[in-house]
């Protein structure tokens, strides 16, 4: 009996677990079959909308048609609410702001500054230089501004500018030769260190002519931070530059007139001089033509 009763127990276990088994795969079967039906029916509702897409496309493309579209070439209206002046703002006016100093050694010798948003300077003549003026124009500029001191072997390094030439407010940049001998030697106005000469002028005097984003600049200076505000307010901003230069020439325009009004005057003078001379003159000859009739 106890091995009758030890060998039925085992097969109870068998036939429960067989059950189990087909009933997972049942479900499993009913799983695949209803992702295959989902999958059916999703490629039916694509296909459908495709269709769909498809005839609304082809009618859309029926109302082109009907509108009369503008040709690619015309785009007036587009630039209606553009406001564009004809000239695009250089490196220069970006990126740096202007500072000018007047007069440094003698009248005219004015000095531009033009400070970068990072701080870094580069220097170069004012508009209102007197090298600009008259007919003058540049034959050559000379970075040996002393028998020891060459700008030109300036050498650099890091981003500290370790080795870099000193500079203060009076130092000798450059000495400029024009046309007419004369020399021009142009200061630093700035307190910092060198960093680079334009070494293009040597070669090509005459670039100094040109603006600044197109080589027309002396040198590049790493200013001192700390003296960096200072050195802003001793200097003239791009619109009180222009108030000056205005002044300056109203004066020049004021000194013209009033120096034509005093020949003028001078002139007037002389006339009546002349005139009273003249008189005299004709009177004497009249006294003697009745004393001999």
């Amino acid at each position: 009996m106890n091995i009758d009763s030890d060998n039925s127990e085992p097969v109870k276990k068998k036939t429960k677990s067989n059950n189990i088994k087909n009933d997972s795969f049942c479900v499993l079967k009913d799983k695949n079959y209803i992702d295959k039906n989902s999958e059916y029916q999703e490629k039916e509702e694509l296909t459908d909308n495709e269709d769909n897409e498809e005839s609304t496309l082809s009618n859309k493309d029926d109302d082109d048609t009907l509108f009369p579209f503008p040709p690619d070439y015309d785009v007036t209206d587009m630039l209606e609410g553009i406001k564009y002046h004809g000239l695009f703002p250089t490196v220069t006016d970006r990126y740096f702001t202007a500072y000018y100093k007047l007069n440094v050694q003698s009248p005219a010798d004015d000095i531009c500054i033009l400070i970068h948003s990072n701080r870094i300077c580069m220097l170069t003549l004012a508009p209102s230089h007197t090298i600009f003026q008259g007919d003058k124009y540049i034959t050559k500029v000379n970075f040996k501004v002393s028998n020891k001191l060459d700008r030109v072997l300036n050498k650099v390094s890091g981003k500290s500018k370790h080795g870099a030439q000193p500079l203060q407010m009076n130092s000798n940049i450059c000495i400029i030769t024009c046309s007419n001998e004369k020399t021009y030697i142009i200061k630093c106005c700035i307190i910092g260190k060198l960093v680079e000469v334009n070494e293009a002028l040597i070669e090509n005097p005459k670039l100094l002519l040109e603006p600044p984003h197109k080589g027309g600049y002396i040198a590049i200076i790493l200013p001192n931070i700390k003296l960096l505000d200072k050195i802003k307010e001793s200097l003239l901003t791009q619109e009180q530059y222009n108030l000056k230069i205005l002044e300056q020439k109203v004066t020049m325009n004021h000194l013209e007139i009033s120096q034509v009004c005093t020949t003028k005057t001078l002139l007037n003078n002389d006339l009546k001089i002349i005139n009273k001379e003249t008189q005299t003159h004709c009177n004497k000859d009249q006294i003697i033509l009745s004393n001999v009739s």
